[in-house]
């Protein structure tokens, strides 16, 4: 069955959690409605003014609690299909929200994916094939790939891959067979979403983040926002520096954004080109009469000073005597 004109209300006070709950489910059906209420008062408002097909309920909440919200659906519409969670799990509580004829009841933590099949169960929505790609062309595609392994080599990477809105992968180049990609990207990016709604809650200005972090002993992992709709990520050793692993992601970023929103592929030079006239006309600061390697390198040089300023110090001609700007870059800035 089709996902279509299907709605979903998920209940929850941990704003952070229900976004995250939300962008899993956009893998579920891209048609479903889904909503947001923080507790059972929002929640009955909602309900009240248009029906839902599926509440997915907290059951420890301030004022009534989601065993409460469901015994009032069940007198206020019996039709609606309800998942009962709660990190507080016991039998009693497992008991109670089976009395009141709960769908699902289910214990956190839970995963991402037995999330979406339990949802997909209570719908009867049929499971589709993933998307392993996005509409990429095949020029596109090598293109990207291209970027991929250059970046990869730059930064000593385990693997490098661009990942959608959607938690799939796009494109990859990879040393290492042991990582499980495919829950690492839904984790990545259900993770940034989650994490500006939360802003977004807190400031008032949640927006997806350009870059995030995580480091650990095995692996440490950077993201980096491309658009709107990707994720470029790599995964390194520890002891790589981090400052460098940004400042190649940057670079790669703006290429691929470049490839992304092109029809047909220009060459590299030709997006690097592009990428410097973009920015002459947004900032205002280079001058019509530069050359392509002199916007480049001011370019390049505004990217180290912020790297240096971000990741401890790193500036440009710090970068020059580590070796951390490219031969390619080193050689056009010869030409200059």
């Amino acid at each position: 069955m089709e996902s279509a004109g299907k709605r979903i209300l998920i209940v929850d006070d941990d704003v952070e959690l229900a976004a995250l709950l939300r962008q899993a489910l956009r893998d579920v059906g891209e048609s479903l409605e889904i909503r947001l209420a923080r507790d059972a008062d929002e929640a009955l408002a909602k309900i009240s003014r248009r029906s839902f097909d599926l509440v997915v309920t907290d059951i420890k909440m301030a004022g009534l609690n989601g065993l409460q919200l469901v015994e009032i659906l069940r007198q206020l519409d019996p039709a609606i299909k309800t998942i009962a969670m709660t990190a507080y799990s016991s039998a009693e509580v497992e008991s109670q929200a089976r009395a009141l004829n709960v769908y699902r009841y289910i214990a956190k933590p839970f995963t991402i994916e037995e999330f979406r099949r339990i949802v997909r169960e209570a719908l009867a929505v049929e499971e589709s094939a993933p998307a392993i790609t996005s509409n990429l062309s095949d020029a596109q595609r090598i293109a990207i790939e291209e970027h991929l392994t250059s970046l990869r080599a730059s930064t000593q990477a385990h693997i490098v891959f661009l990942v959608n809105s959607r938690g799939r992968p796009v494109c990859m180049d990879s040393l290492s067979n042991g990582l499980d990609v495919a829950n690492l990207c839904n984790v990545l990016v259900t993770s940034n979403a989650g994490l500006a709604a939360e802003v977004e809650r807190v400031i008032g200005r949640g927006r997806p983040f350009t870059l995030s972090y995580h480091g650990g002993p095995d692996y440490s992992i950077c993201s980096y926002g491309v658009g709107t709709d990707h994720l470029l990520v790599t995964v390194f050793n520890g002891e790589v520096r981090v400052g460098q692993v940004w400042y190649y992601m940057k670079d790669t970023a703006g290429y691929i954004q470049a490839i992304l929103e092109s029809k047909e592929q220009p060459g590299r030079e030709a997006v690097a080109e592009e990428m410097v006239a973009e920015a002459k006309i947004d900032a205002g600061v280079l001058p019509r009469e530069a050359e392509p390697a002199e916007a480049a390198f001011d370019l390049l040089e505004e990217a180290a000073v912020e790297a240096g300023r971000d990741f401890g110090g790193l500036s440009f001609a710090e970068a020059m005597e580590k070796g951390l700007l490219g031969e390619e870059f080193l050689r056009a800035l010869g030409e200059g």
